[in-house]
């Protein structure tokens, strides 16, 4: 039933491109190169995500003003149409309930890159100033989306950790997810610190992602938003 749905799922979202002519990727062997498309995932996604949140192209920001790079999809509450254009193309932190970050290809290199664009994006709130009751909210929750990757699967698990050991990145600061499309799943154990667990799923992939995306998605935020807390103006007002 839900895997007959999502077979093939992701040949909507992935772009094969052929190499030019004489590119070789290894002896022999003709390099191709797979990519993502974005327009088609961000519609893909939006259809499979709970009802009441949205999924854009936006960047976020909390009441510090603080706005990380590398975020390539929100998903967030909509609370009301216009709130994009309010915060001048920004979601506010206190709407957020996932972050995607894409990556083409997968390789020790890139996997370098999207894990310190996540740790980054993950401290959202860190230095905006909060009431003490809310000091312990949960972070962003981040999903990595690779289009392919030669990776082995306990090595990936392997250069992920010992990314996070070399780096002494706090846990919070982790990836949730990580899904190359077609080959399989690194998800986070919150039971252990520093603890992940690789699937190879293949063509059940993106059910899976699937499941376990929603189960971040699905959490009601306890948090209200104060946009007093988004005005920077310094202006003393006549009052009578």
């Amino acid at each position: 039933m839900i895997g007959k749905y999502f077979k093939d799922f992701d040949k909507k979202i992935l772009k094969i491109k052929k190499p030019a002519a004489g590119a070789h990727e290894g002896k022999g062997k003709t390099a191709t190169r797979a990519s993502v498309d974005m327009r088609m995932m961000k519609d893909s996604l939006s259809r499979i995500i709970p009802s009441r949140l949205k999924i854009d192209s936006v960047k976020p920001v909390d009441s510090s003003g603080f706005s990380p790079d590398g975020v390539d999809l929100v998903v967030y509450d909509e609370y009301c149409p216009d709130i994009v254009e309010l915060m001048g193309g920004h979601v506010p932190y206190e709407l957020l309930y996932g972050m995607f970050h894409v990556v083409p290809n997968l390789t020790k290199e890139s996997l370098t890159e999207v894990l310190g664009r996540v740790a980054i994006a993950k401290k959202l709130n860190m230095y905006a100033s909060v009431p003490e009751e809310e000091e312990t909210m949960a972070h962003v929750p981040s999903f990595v989306v690779a289009a392919s990757s030669k990776y082995h699967f306990s090595d990936l698990k392997n250069d992920i950790i010992n990314y996070y050991l070399s780096k002494n990145t706090e846990y919070q600061h982790e990836i949730d997810i990580l899904m190359i499309m077609h080959k399989g799943i690194v998800v986070k154990n919150w039971r252990e610190k520093r603890s992940f667990i690789a699937l190879e799923t293949k063509e059940d992939t993106f059910m899976w992602f699937f499941i376990l995306m929603n189960e971040y998605l699905d959490q009601k935020k306890k948090t209200v938003i104060d946009f007093r807390n988004y005005v920077k103006k310094e202006v003393i007002y006549n009052e009578y």
